[in-house]
């Protein structure tokens, strides 16, 4: 593999196949458990939004986890190719 030319058009060729970072998604676990929360006594049980509402915290922690740990991967590569090929800050 021929080597780019600079640092910068080498971050810029990885960042370019990196997938989209995904929207926060905490409102919309708000918004669902909000609408849950006003069936309770018609069509569901509290019981039964007690459970969704664990799954659903579940699912918001796990996403906080997700997102944490691409930040750090994204930190760990760009400084990786800062120290492989110079020291300048990259964007």
């Amino acid at each position: 593999m021929p080597k780019p030319k600079t640092r910068t058009s080498y971050w810029s060729k990885i960042r370019k196949k990196a997938p989209k970072v995904p929207d926060i998604t905490c409102p919309n676990i708000d918004a669902i458990l909000n609408r849950l929360e006003k069936l309770v006594g018609r069509d569901l049980t509290k019981a039964q939004y007690k459970i969704i509402e664990r799954k659903m915290e579940k699912l918001r922690v796990a996403n906080e986890q997700l997102r944490e740990s691409g930040i750090y991967w994204h930190d760990a590569c760009k400084d990786t190719v800062r120290d492989l090929l110079g020291k300048k800050k990259m964007r």
